[in-house]
């Protein structure tokens, strides 16, 4: 995988183990839920597993380093570069196939916009199994002429083996001369920014052998100025979780107690024929009370659209409820559904969640944050995080993530991009660094124009104890200021500058409590 030699200053590997066997009984995790503390390392090992812990899970890490422009019918996304595989198959025609039966977490991110920048219109991704189009799997997001953004696709579902998977896209453009489509780009002194990076890990094995479920909703629901909460309609997968109230109050109760991850993908936007602008905001609830520093915002321009994300790592106990709620500056706004032609439909919103990891000593994770507001230039810097939101087994050093515990895991971060009194245009840059060195195809970039959005870099990464991970960004700006913005709103959670989820994968197996 990537380069994990350590500096000479820096502890041996040696050392690392030995700081964390002499810490390992006595070391509390911080939470700022504070109800809802991390179980204790020492806590946890009072647990006895009745399987053997598999670290060895399958992942998907691919790439494609060349621009794919689409046209109205669907086509299948192509790879042409493996950073990370294990127990995958894949296929020269962007088919990928599971070898091994159990359930699986994957993302899509790809970057949509214009090869020369002068295109606007929107681009579809839905996914496809077994060679059929994967029911409410779409989603939509707006290029405008200049722009270039990620739109992100998240699922957790049961896959059996040999079950094929493919993913799938189609743009629609204001002007036939005009090309749009999923692009890669070179930036200078950074690594590549693929036109899609897919990343697909598996959480456990056998079937239905964790709590996890996949909701939608098939309905437009509109938001206001005061916090709402978004009820869920439909399910894809459902395990030892409790969604019989998700359509009348939006709860999902957790049956098990543990740590679990939660994304949820919303497709925010305006109602049908009204071209309304404005901001959307989305974050989460626990038992009826705000979930610190989940907020992000998504500008919609003149009836534009976007999926705009909220994660969160969390320690749950048994019955606990969790809702995602919204609101926005314009009463035509909200999260949208509807129904291309010929496609899957689009969900007005998308939520997956699963349990990590139950049985044995506690599993490796991180629930990271950033209350700072960080400025961009062109030379790349590292993002500062000062919040501690969740941690267990890894250390964060203002940004400098430390791994107390080899294995495969997975990363994601969400940055809000904007610009100093929303008067900026230009771009931001986000990637990752493992021990001071750039991992290669992580890049991805977001365009600011006077307005807000959250911009996406997510990874499965084989991590060595003692490894460094850090998130770094840089600007390209025509005009005004632009970097990553926390702010406070009215009676709201805080909208912080990052919000960023680690997560080491592995399960135990034959243990299906």
């Amino acid at each position: 995988m990537f380069d994990s030699e350590q500096k000479s200053d820096e502890k041996s590997e040696d050392d690392d183990k030995e700081e964390y066997n002499n810490n390992k009984n006595n070391q509390a995790s911080s939470n700022q839920y504070e109800t809802y503390k991390t179980t204790t390392e020492s806590e946890s090992k009072t647990k006895q597993p009745s399987g053997k812990i598999i670290d060895n899970v399958v992942y998907f890490q691919r790439l494609n380093s060349k621009n794919q422009l689409g046209g109205s019918k669907g086509k299948v996304v192509t790879y042409n570069s493996i950073d990370g595989l294990n127990e995958y198959t894949t296929f020269p025609n962007g088919t990928l196939q599971t070898e091994k039966t159990g359930i699986y977490f994957s993302m899509f991110a790809a970057q949509i916009g214009s090869p020369n920048r002068n295109g606007k219109g929107e681009v579809h991704i839905w996914t496809e199994k077994d060679g059929k189009n994967e029911q409410n799997s779409n989603s939509i997001q707006t290029v405008n002429r200049g722009s270039i953004s990620v739109l992100v696709y998240a699922s957790v579902f049961q896959a059996s083996t040999d079950q094929t998977l493919a993913l799938l896209y189609s743009v629609s453009t204001t002007n036939k001369c005009t090309s749009l489509g999923l692009i890669a780009t070179e930036p200078e002194h950074e690594s590549i920014v693929p036109s899609i990076i897919t990343t697909i890990i598996q959480i456990s094995d056998g079937i239905n052998t964790i709590p996890y479920a996949e909701l939608f909703s098939t309905k437009t629901q509109l938001a206001n100025s005061n916090s709402d909460v978004i009820i869920f309609d439909s399910f894809s997968a459902n395990n030892k979780i409790n969604t019989k109230n998700t359509e009348h109050n939006g709860n999902i109760e957790y049956n098990e107690e543990g740590i679990y991850f939660i994304i949820a993908c919303a497709q925010v936007g305006s109602e049908i024929d009204s071209d309304a602008s404005g901001d959307v905001h989305l974050w989460m609830k626990l038992n009826d009370k705000d979930m610190s520093n989940s907020n992000t915002i998504q500008t919609i321009h003149s009836g534009s659209t976007a999926v705009l994300i909220s994660q969160t790592i969390i320690k749950l106990k048994s019955n606990d409820k969790v809702q995602i709620a919204f609101s926005s500056t314009n009463k035509k706004l909200g999260v949208i559904a509807s129904q291309p032609k010929n496609e899957p439909a689009v969900p007005s919103i998308i939520l997956s969640t699963f349990r990590l990891r139950h049985q044995g000593d506690a599993i490796p994770y991180a629930q990271l944050s950033s209350s700072k507001t960080q400025w961009g230039c062109k030379k790349s810097q590292g993002i500062e995080i000062d919040m501690d939101d969740g941690l267990q087994r890894i250390k964060n050093k203002n940004g400098v993530i430390k791994f107390r515990e080899a294995g495969t895991y997975f990363v994601i971060a969400a940055v809000q991009v904007a610009s100093e009194d929303n008067n900026g245009i230009g771009d931001l840059h986000l990637w990752m660094k493992l021990n001071g060195n750039d991992i290669p195809n992580s890049n991805t970039i977001q365009s600011i124009n006077k307005d807000t959005g959250v911009l996406i870099c997510q990874s499965a990464i084989e991590i060595k104890v003692g490894d460094k991970l850090q998130m770094v960004y840089s600007t390209d700006v025509a005009q005004g200021k632009i970097g990553l913005v926390a702010t406070q709103p009215h009676n709201q959670p805080l909208v912080p500058s990052i919000i960023m989820s680690i997560m080491k994968s592995s399960y135990a197996e034959d243990n299906y409590d």
